[in-house]
């Protein structure tokens, strides 16, 4: 748990320092992934977790693209080599198409239950 709170505190460091004052981000520098240990494909949901937990104990709840690049800047920084999506809407049921972010972590969708790539087209994915 000290790992994940170390790493939730270093992705609200990097989510401050890449949000603008006007609310729009420069993510032009994301954190490397820093290979702590070998990681096996299951911690990667306990990292999800565990930077939850430290997230809605340090800053509370965040929005939700906020919370995918703070759990994208989090696993990165806990050696998993995770990826923010951002996508809209397919089929929206009233105009204009809504957005959705996500992280994935070896082609794996980790931050959310949604059937993402079924109900949005992806318009960016970083780093």
């Amino acid at each position: 748990m000290i790992r994940a709170l170390r790493a939730s505190r270093a992705a609200i460091r990097f989510l401050e320092r890449s949000r603008s004052a006007n609310g729009s981000y420069s993510l032009t520098e994301w954190p490397e992934v820093k290979r702590i240990r070998l990681l096996g494909p299951g911690d990667v949901g306990n990292g999800v977790a565990a930077l939850r937990l430290a997230q809605r104990c340090t800053v509370g709840f965040l929005d939700p693209i906020e919370d995918a690049l703070h759990l994208t800047a989090g696993l990165r920084f806990m050696g998993f080599d995770a990826t923010f999506h951002v996508g809209r809407e397919a089929f929206a049921a009233n105009p204009p198409p809504g957005l959705h972010a996500w992280v994935e972590c070896d082609g794996r969708v980790v931050s959310t239950s949604l059937p993402v790539r079924e109900e949005y087209v992806e318009v960016a994915a970083l780093p």
